[in-house]
């Protein structure tokens, strides 16, 4: 993976994780977090455009459960 492309998953990583951390503030549980953060990335990358390397369904998952174990122990 060239480094433009590191950094792109990062970033996209990166947005995830914030936004997986809303959804904990909202209220949501982590499978529907999960399903909404799924459901924005296929949009994002709908259209024969294909999702960068750590963006795969169980990639969010891994996302969502890591927001949501990091915002119950503060």
């Amino acid at each position: 993976m060239s480094a433009h492309a590191e950094r792109r998953a990062a970033m996209y990583r990166a947005e995830l994780l914030e936004r997986a951390g809303l959804y904990y503030r909202l209220g949501y549980s982590a499978k529907r977090a999960t399903a909404r953060l799924k459901a924005n990335v296929a949009w994002d990358f709908d259209a024969g455009n294909s999702r960068p390397a750590g963006l795969t369904d169980r990639d969010i998952g891994e996302i969502v459960k890591a927001a949501y174990l990091r915002r119950a122990t503060r």
